[in-house]
Formats: C-alpha cells, sequence, structure tokens
C-alpha cells in the first residue's frame, strides 16, 4: 500500500485567508517535504466559481508540484472531466508525462455542482454522456495512468469495465468502500482483461497522527470545521437539491465518524482493513495552522508510511 496526501485546493478562505501566490509556495514547499519523507504521492482537487480561489486549473498547479521535486508522484484529485475538453487534456497530461516520467497521475470525475456547468455552457444532465465521450477520447490519446472519481457502484462498475483506476471519497464508511471496491473487481473481471492485474484502487481518508486525546479532538474539530466551510459557506447556495443548512450537522457528524485520528500504529491498524493500493491522506484541512499541517506531513512519511509498505 502507497501513501499519499492530499487533497490540495490552493484556497484563500475567510477563515484562513492567505495570498494566492503564498498558497501555490506552500504546494511547492510541501511536495519537496513530502519527498523528503519518503510519501509517495500529493493529490490536487479542482472545483470552478467559488469565492476562495478553489483551483480551477490542477495541471499548471500539478507541473510546479512535479518541477519542485525530483521522485514525488502528482495525482489530480480529480480533475472535473465533463468542463474540459477532453483532447486539451490529454495533451496536457502527455505533455507532463513527457517532462516528468512516471509521475502524473489523472484523476477525473463528473462533477457535480450545477454552477460549474452552466460557467462552462453545459448542462447537468448532460454529465455522464460528457464524461464517457472523454474518458473515450482519453482511452486513445494517453497513456497517462488514469483514474476515476466515483461514489456510487454504478460508476464504480463503468471504471472497471474500462480498465481504470479508482479514487473513492474520504466520507464513505468502510462497508460502502468495500462495496464499491466489490462492484469495480467484478466489472473489471466480467470484462475479460488482458491484463492479469486488476487496475488500482485509490482511497481518500481523513485522518490526522496525535499523541494525545485533546489533540485527537483538535484534529476532528479540523475535520468538521473544513466540511462546513466546503458545504455550508456556498456549496448550499448552487441548487443541488441537497439542503445544507438542515443536514449539515448530521453530515459532519458522518464525516468525523469516518475520519481516523489517533497514533500512527492505530491508524495502520484501521487501513489494513482496506483492500486497497493507494490511501490518500486527506490533510487539507482549512483550519489547522502552518506548522501542524508541516508535521503532519513528516509523520505521515516517517511513522504511517513505513507501516503499511507491505499491505
Amino acid at each position: 500500500m502507497d501513501i499519499g496526501i492530499g487533497l490540495w485546493c490552493l484556497q484563500s478562505t475567510a477563515t484562513n485567508p492567505r495570498s494566492f501566490g503564498r498558497a501555490y509556495q506552500e504546494l511547492t514547499e510541501d511536495a519537496q517535504l513530502a519527498e523528503q519523507h519518503g510519501i509517495h504521492s500529493l493529490w490536487l482537487s479542482e472545483h470552478h466559481g467559488y469565492y476562495d480561489g478553489y483551483c480551477p486549473a490542477l495541471m499548471p498547479a500539478a507541473s510546479a508540484a512535479l518541477a519542485a521535486t525530483e521522485t514525488l508522484q502528482v495525482g489530480t484529485g480529480v480533475l472535473l472531466l465533463p468542463l474540459h475538453e477532453p483532447q486539451r487534456v490529454a495533451n496536457a497530461a502527455n505533455h507532463l508525462n513527457q517532462q516528468f516520467p512516471e509521475r502524473f497521475h489523472l484523476g477525473v470525475g463528473m462533477g457535480y455542482r450545477p454552477i460549474e456547468f452552466e460557467m462552462k455552457d453545459r448542462h447537468m444532465s448532460q454529465r455522464l454522456k460528457l464524461m464517457t465521450s472523454g474518458l473515450d477520447t482519453l482511452s486513445t490519446k494517453t497513456d497517462t495512468p488514469t483514474w476515476i472519481g466515483i461514489s456510487s457502484e454504478q460508476a464504480a462498475e463503468r471504471a472497471g469495465r474500462r480498465g481504470l483506476g479508482l479514487f473513492i471519497s474520504g466520507a464513505f464508511s468502510k462497508e460502502v468502500v468495500n462495496k464499491l471496491i466489490a462492484a469495480h473487481r467484478a466489472a473489471w473481471e466480467k470484462s475479460e482483461p488482458n491484463d492479469t492485474k486488476p487496475p488500482p484502487v485509490g482511497l481518500l481518508r481523513n485522518l490526522w497522527i496525535v499523541d494525545t486525546e485533546e489533540e485527537q479532538r483538535q484534529a476532528l474539530n479540523w475535520v468538521r470545521s473544513s466540511y462546513l466551510v466546503y458545504a455550508g459557506l456556498g456549496w448550499g447556495a448552487d441548487n443541488t437539491g441537497v439542503d445544507f443548512v438542515s443536514e449539515i450537522e448530521t453530515s459532519m457528524n458522518e464525516v468525523e465518524k469516518s475520519a481516523t485520528v489517533g497514533s500512527a500504529e492505530q491508524i495502520a491498524e484501521d487501513l489494513s482493513g482496506y483492500d486497497v493500493d493507494l490511501v490518500v491522506c486527506r490533510i487539507g484541512y482549512d483550519q489547522p495552522p502552518r506548522s501542524a499541517v508541516t508535521d503532519v506531513i513528516e509523520r505521515i512519511g516517517s511513522e504511517l508510511a513505513p507501516l503499511v509498505r507491505e499491505f
């Protein structure tokens, strides 16, 4: 099992303001720190039209992280494929592969915010069609390792039939994760693939390494507040059909329940229950001070990664 870190969104939020220049500088600093401590990969996230500058262009950001390092792998977790021209995505991926061989991973997803589709003069009802045609283009235009961000068994099956990797959300319970992986594997096997090795599975998990109960409570509060910022301050205004005002407390409780916060040994024991190739430790929260982020990157690399390497 490989260990990555994420998600770098390059935001400047109301609760944690910073210049955008500083946000991108911290990306390269964190990439270098992750590489120094033996972490496998760093993953970025995309959205459009949000007040805080949430990264809308993942390829240039990925290029910056790759250029600042020598061995660290960098992935998009995920690029919203229906909002892009697939040929341009393939061209950019090929360029990164040529410049940084075997170090770039292309994670793609369908998107879920209506306003983002409207900004691109598209409609949410088109997203599956756009995603499918986009994947068709990528399959013929690039050899970049491709992962599909999914939230349903049907999406996992579609990825499996194509022989593509999974990138699974961090908010799901272990039971749901295992169902998604089983659906993916079954669809891949039914497709009668030429490869003997199944496509990889990546799992995003909310986690933090701590030493005391006080630190554990603080880390869980960071998880909760991050999702409050993510959902309550803007997503609920996007006419998604979700009533964030009434459901946010329930959602935060579920996210907290799915988080793994404890010693490196405790986290490793929890991760041992997943049949995945990659775990991306979600530490890109809004509230932690800079010193806490750099400390947990070091601890993930030096304490957690060695424990799970043989899984």
